[in-house]
């Protein structure tokens, strides 16, 4: 996963709206903990401009798992023409340099609702979040919080495995 220098050029909106009834702060801490784990905003769709380090191989991983539109790209200050892309974010084309900040990408990128099994995850957390206390134990780690906060993200990590890692980026090379 390449390094994202400069801060996306539109904030992205939410995962998902809390639905009626659920409490806000568990379900936005629940999304958060979902984005932090799976390392990119999987939804909704949006068009962004990206700095990256370059990669120093052929191949270019874009922070996604679903790509939409790839409008341009350059490396190293040159535009890419007609560069291969997969709905994965893996581009090729050229061979990438290796500096620091050298590929600028355009791109549309995440579904354009969440999906419907992490809304399932979402649920669990915020509702697990207000049956937990303030302070939560996730494997040897107590993450302290205040109403229910702390319990939404330790059953997200929780569910990790079971959903989430079918959203998470791979490794960084």
């Amino acid at each position: 996963m390449p390094i994202i220098v400069d801060p996306p050029d539109v904030p992205v909106p939410p995962l998902a709206v809390a639905p009626a009834g659920v409490d806000a702060e568990a379900w936005d801490a629940a999304c958060a903990a979902v984005r932090a784990y799976c390392g990119w905003h999987i939804a909704p769709s949006v068009t962004q401009t990206l700095t990256l380090d370059g990669s120093d191989t052929d191949v270019m991983l874009l922070p996604t798992l679903h790509v939409t539109d790839l409008s341009s790209i350059t490396n190293d200050g040159t535009a890419v023409t007609e560069p291969e892309w997969s709905t994965f974010g893996i581009v090729r084309g050229t061979c990438w340099t290796d500096k620091f900040r050298g590929v600028v990408v355009s791109f549309t990128h995440g579904y354009d609702e969440c999906p419907p099994e992490i809304i399932g995850v979402l649920h669990e957390a915020a509702d697990r979040g207000l049956e937990g206390s303030a302070a939560s134990q996730v494997g040897q780690v107590r993450m302290g919080g205040v109403d229910g906060v702390a319990g939404a993200v330790a059953f997200v990590m929780d569910k990790r495995s079971d959903v989430l890692d079918r959203y998470k980026l791979p490794p960084r090379p």
